[in-house]
């Protein structure tokens, strides 16, 4: 039986992209457990954000998170786990006028912004730097 070469770039095709969406599932994980740290500029206890799951649904990665102040009652939400510039990243609204925006840099760190709407449609954004504590969630 011959395969013809429409048939072998379908194979090459699907065998490609099982290895990104690999690839990317390996990346995606690789930001599940419980990282501490600081937020620049705010006068305001460490921070905790406990990422629990990473799945993909309808081919995006969703995150569960829990985040807010180290030591009381963390809220939950739902971020997104993309591959931007590289890097993996996560974003997640706190509420209409807050969000989080984090990079992997590291095995075991997290940086990015904690980004607050001046009120006009522009964001400020404060540094966060986040390291790894735990991970299992």
């Amino acid at each position: 039986m011959r395969l013809g070469a429409s048939t072998c770039a379908v194979v090459v095709a699907t065998l490609l992209a099982l290895g990104v969406a690999l690839a990317q599932d390996e990346s995606a994980q690789k930001v599940v457990g419980t990282w501490k740290g600081k937020v620049e500029l705010l006068d305001e206890p460490e921070r905790t954000l406990v990422i629990k799951s990473v799945t993909q649904q309808a081919g995006v990665w969703i995150a569960k998170v829990e985040y807010g102040p180290t030591g009381q009652k963390l809220d939950a939400f739902e971020g997104r786990v993309e591959k931007h510039r590289g890097a993996t990243t996560l974003t997640f609204s706190i509420s209409t006028s807050r969000k989080v925006e984090l990079s992997l840099v590291s095995q075991t760190e997290l940086r990015g912004q904690l980004k607050v709407s001046d009120g006009a449609g522009s964001w400020v954004g404060r540094k966060m730097r986040l390291l790894k504590t735990g991970d299992k969630s």
